[in-house]
Parts: structure tokens; sequence; C-alpha cells
């Protein structure tokens, strides 16, 4: 079981961190660790021809500008936040997804 620091180990902590992290921005990596990650963004292109959709209907189904998924299929720009999440789950669970689409359509009432 990991023990919980004391508020002054934490703003200990917190300090050398932002030391670090100021000398990283003026150049100096000299006591820095840098850490990257890597995170999956689906091929939105292949996607959304898997799915036999336009790019208008692709975009209006995942709600976003048809321009802005001509950026992200033209690697102009990536998908980020909830836009990459749906994505990456759409690539998984097609038909769970464009199920959940589909029911969240809105319904015009007969007159």
């Amino acid at each position: 079981m990991r023990k919980r620091k004391s508020e002054e180990e934490a703003a200990e902590h917190l300090a050398e961190s932002l030391e670090q992290a100021l000398k990283w921005f003026q150049g100096d990596d000299s006591d820095v660790t840098v850490h990257t990650f890597t995170i999956e963004v689906p091929d939105v292109a292949k996607l959304r021809r898997k799915l036999k959709l336009t790019q208008a209907d692709f975009a209006l189904k995942i709600g976003v500008p048809v321009a802005t998924l001509r950026n992200w299929e033209q690697g102009r720009r990536y998908p980020t936040g909830p836009a990459r999440v749906l994505l990456n789950v759409l690539a998984r669970r097609p038909d769970l997804v464009m199920e959940a689409i589909e029911a969240s359509q809105p319904v015009e009432a007969a007159e």
C-alpha cells in the first residue's frame, strides 16, 4: 500500500516540478525528464470509407463541420478530445456507435 504524501512533501514536489519546467522552457534540459506519449488517431478517411459514407454524411453523423473532417482526412489537423474518443470507439465498434447515432437522430413528427 502506497503512503500518502504530506502536504509539505507535495508542495516540495510541486515546486521542484515547476523549477524543472522553467529550466526546460529556458532550454536547459539537464535535470528534466521529458515523457512523450503517442495517442492513437484512427485513419479517418479509411474509417469513413469502411462505413460507406460521404464526407458530408459522416461529418453530420459525428457532429463536426465538413471542413473539419477534410482537415483530418488530409492530415492538416487531428481530432482531439471527445472527437478522438468517438473515432477510436467507432473504429473498434462501428455497429454499436452507428446504432447509438441513429437512435439519437431527431425524428420528425407526423402532421
